[in-house]
Parts: C-alpha cells; sequence; structure tokens
C-alpha cells in the first residue's frame, strides 16, 4: 500500500491531569492503578504493531478514527500519533495502557469502525461527474445533484454537504485562494506539498469545513484538478469529525484501479409505485382490468409483481399471486350500474362504491377518477356487466370529482351471460364482490 503523508484534521492537545493532593492536603486517596501488564519500552510496542499485517494495521487506526481518537493518514504505519491514540484507547476501556496491539484489539476496533460506518452508510464510491473516488456517509447525504464536472450530497436539511469538483488550473495559486480568511471563513490549519495535494480546515460562519485538493502528475498552470469540500455544523461536531477524517482517507482524485461501488444517482429519490387502475379476479391466478401494457412497465399488484397474460378487446389480462375468488356471473347490461373501484394510494387504498347511469353507447356517467380505469361494472343482481375504459383525468372542482360520461368495455368476451336472479342493493353488490376487486400499482 502506498504510504502517503496526509496533516491531521484537528490537533490533538493532551493535557496531564494534576494530581488533586498536590492542592488539596484533605483529598481522598489515590485510586488504585490500572491492573496490567507494565509499561513496556517504545521498541516493543512499535515492534509488535509493526509484526500485524498491514490490513490489520490499517484497521486499528481506522477504528480509533471512527473513535475520535486518532486523526492521520489509515496507511498502517507507526507514529506517535496512532501511539497516542492507541494508548488513550486502552485507559477508556480500563485496560494495560502498554501500547501493545493484541489480537483483540484488531477486533474490537475493527468491529468499532464496522459499527460506525454502518450507522451512517459509509460507502466508497466513483463519481461519474468528476471522476474522482471517494467515501460518503450515504445515510447522512440522501440528496444526490450533478452537473458537468460537480457533484453534491447533502442532507435532507442542507445542514450537511460534501461537495465534488474536477476543474483545471494552478495547484498553488488555488491553495493561495483557499487558504486565506475571508468574510466568514476563518482558516484554522493548510498544508501545501507542491506538485500534489492541499488541505485546508476551519470554520464558515456556524459551520466547520474541510478541503483537500490534488492535481494530476505532471502539474502545471493547467492542470487537471480534482477535490472536495465537507461543511458541517459546528454543533455536530463530535460526531462528523470522524466522518470527516474518513471521507479524506478514502479521497482518491485520479483512481488507476478497477471501479468500486457505483456512485449514487444524481437525482431525487424515486416514487414509490403508484395506484394506477383497478382490476376484477376473474379466475384463480387471473385478473382482468383496462391497463394498457405500453403505460405500465412493471405492473404490481399487493406489494407483488404480475405478468401481462395477453390484450384483447380493450381489456388486459394479468397473471399472479390472486387468492382465488367465486366465479362470478356475466349480465347482459342495460339500467343502473354498480362501479367498484380503488382510489388512494399504499395502504390507503380504499373501495369507491358509485351508483352510476348508463348514457347509451357502452357509455355511463360517474364521478371516477384515473385509477377507477378497468373498474368492473356490476348489474342489480350483482352480475359483471363491463368494465371501465382508461381515464387519463377527472374534471374536479373545489376539489370534488364531477359526474361525467366514461367509456365502456363489455364483458361478453369473457363467457355467456347468466339469468338474473333477486335484487341486491348497492351495499350488497360492494360486499359481495369487494375480495375481488385489486388495485393495480405502476412505477411513475
Amino acid at each position: 500500500m502506498k504510504k502517503t503523508q496526509m496533516p491531521g484534521i484537528f490537533a490533538l492537545v493532551l493535557i496531564a491531569a494534576v494530581p488533586a493532593q498536590a492542592l488539596d492536603t484533605k483529598a481522598p486517596p489515590p485510586k488504585p492503578a490500572i491492573v496490567g501488564a507494565p509499561p513496556q519500552k517504545p521498541e516493543t510496542a512499535r515492534a509488535a504493531f509493526e509484526a500485524l499485517p498491514e490490513r490489520d494495521r490499517v484497521a486499528v487506526q481506522e477504528g480509533l478514527g471512527w473513535l475520535g481518537l486518532y486523526n492521520g493518514v489509515f496507511d498502517g504505519a507507526y507514529g506517535h500519533r496512532t501511539v497516542e491514540a492507541l494508548t488513550a484507547w486502552q485507559l477508556s476501556a480500563a485496560k494495560r495502557a502498554d501500547g501493545i496491539v493484541t489480537p483483540a484489539a484488531v477486533a474490537a476496533l475493527g468491529a468499532s469502525a464496522a459499527k460506525a460506518k454502518a450507522s451512517v452508510g459509509f460507502k466508497v464510491i466513483d463519481d461519474p461527474a468528476t471522476g474522482l473516488r471517494i467515501g460518503a456517509p450515504l445515510k447522512l447525504l440522501e440528496k444526490h445533484d450533478s452537473a458537468a464536472n460537480t457533484a453534491s450530497l447533502k442532507s435532507g436539511d442542507g445542514a450537511v454537504g460534501l461537495y465534488l469538483k474536477a476543474t483545471k488550473g494552478n495547484l498553488a495559486a488555488l491553495y493561495q485562494s483557499l487558504s486565506a480568511d475571508s468574510g466568514p471563513r476563518k482558516v484554522a490549519y493548510k498544508f501545501l506539498k507542491p506538485d500534489a495535494f492541499f488541505v485546508t480546515t476551519g470554520e464558515e460562519g456556524d459551520n466547520k469545513f474541510y478541503r483537500r485538493y490534488a492535481v494530476a502528475p505532471g502539474g502545471g498552470d493547467n492542470a487537471p484538478l480534482r477535490g472536495f469540500a465537507f461543511l458541517y455544523p459546528k454543533s455536530r461536531a463530535a460526531a462528523l469529525d470522524p466522518v470527516a477524517l474518513a471521507i479524506a482517507n478514502a479521497f482518491d482524485p485520479f483512481p488507476t484501479t478497477a471501479p468500486v461501488a457505483a456512485a449514487p444517482t444524481p437525482t431525487s429519490t424515486p416514487e414509490p409505485p403508484k395506484l394506477t387502475a383497478t382490476a376484477l379476479i376473474v379466475a384463480p391466478g387471473v385478473a382482468v382490468t383496462a391497463l394498457d401494457p405500453a403505460v405500465c412497465k412493471a405492473p404490481m399488484i399487493g406489494g407483488k409483481p404480475v405478468r401481462f397474460l395477453e390484450a384483447q378487446g380493450g381489456l388486459t389480462r394479468l397473471g399472479g399471486e390472486f387468492a382465488s375468488a367465486e366465479p362470478i356471473p356475466l349480465g347482459p347490461g342495460g339500467g343502473d350500474l354498480v362501479a367498484l373501484s380503488l382510489s388512494g394510494s399504499g395502504a390507503r387504498a380504499v373501495l369507491d362504491v358509485a351508483s352510476v347511469a348508463g348514457a347509451g353507447d357502452a357509455k355511463v356517467i360517474a364521478a371516477l377518477g384515473p385509477a377507477a380505469s378497468g373498474a368492473p361494472l356490476f348489474d342489480r343482481q350483482g352480475r359483471l356487466v363491463a368494465f371501465v375504459a382508461p381515464i387519463a383525468s377527472s374534471i374536479r372542482r373545489a376539489g370534488v370529482t364531477l359526474a361525467v360520461p366514461h367509456a365502456t368495455i363489455s364483458a361478453a368476451t369473457l363467457g355467456e351471460s347468466a339469468a338474473a336472479q333477486g335484487v341486491l342493493s348497492v351495499p350488497e353488490i360492494a360486499r359481495l364482490r369487494r375480495a375481488a376487486v385489486l388495485g393495480v400499482y405502476c412505477a411513475s
């Protein structure tokens, strides 16, 4: 693994506590020392660390970083920052503070890093708009957008943002511009490695920032530059300082290895499937609707995908895992009819029951919305007569859907008409046929 020098994001200051008894002769006796092995010589701790495989050394630093104890490069190199962070972790756990890394410590720190990453959805991605590779807390930054050579990932409230950019220019000149205090920007730390990269950190109003840019090999006055800025509220620094460190360690401005996880699509979150039509079960595993297959590529019923079987005479058969239903007799039509359709969305979809009047020429007058496309029409004996043809839109006034003429599609092709039975009320027809009425959902 190539080792690169990267200064820490924030300086760590260790303050030695003054013994209480030095200030108060009546202070209680000191607590017993931490039980453990006697302190080891630095050479022993170094040897133990460097004897580990590189992946374990990196895992130790990464785990300490996510715990907020280490702020350096995750490169597996032994240094004073690693020693101080490891010792602080050992002390916090009331364990031996000798700086010796054991297999148990590697496992514990690796688990800490994994848990912290999972909590924010941290993943390394390749961004197609800028060409750079970077780590991002995708659970925190759910809003994604991009344009030519720029991309942004932001939290829902816009308070936290990761901004990516690809440009051309002189690295030193850009560093001079971004490392100077300007307006609300107060730079706390800045570092330039000529012809390689620079880092600036500080505050902008109520936010903290971390910026890093790198230049393509060869440099020059008009060389490719790629970088990022991570901005977040100072009030959330305790939680997001470790995230900033992880982002910086995962930053690869000019990746040469195979692509990693796909970058987030620079669009808003897709809307859930929408209630688009109504269907009627006519046989086990078969439902009929008036939905055009061309406008619904992946239909769903009851949260499960269904398939188009055939389309004929304006009606479409759907195949799926539908519960068996009692055979529904057919009627010749004529007189007042009852339309059963679904409206609303998701679990809030409800059955709409409407008494409709025939308007002649295969039409009915009813107050129906677009999701009533394919709704079955029953006569007063509960026999199926027709289906509502596809409805492009409804006419509404003051929030109320108006009753207007709607075309219908005869159900005669489904079988023979049955003899009339006793007259049923509208609620009785709704109860009798409700189990066979389904909502068809389509992705927008």
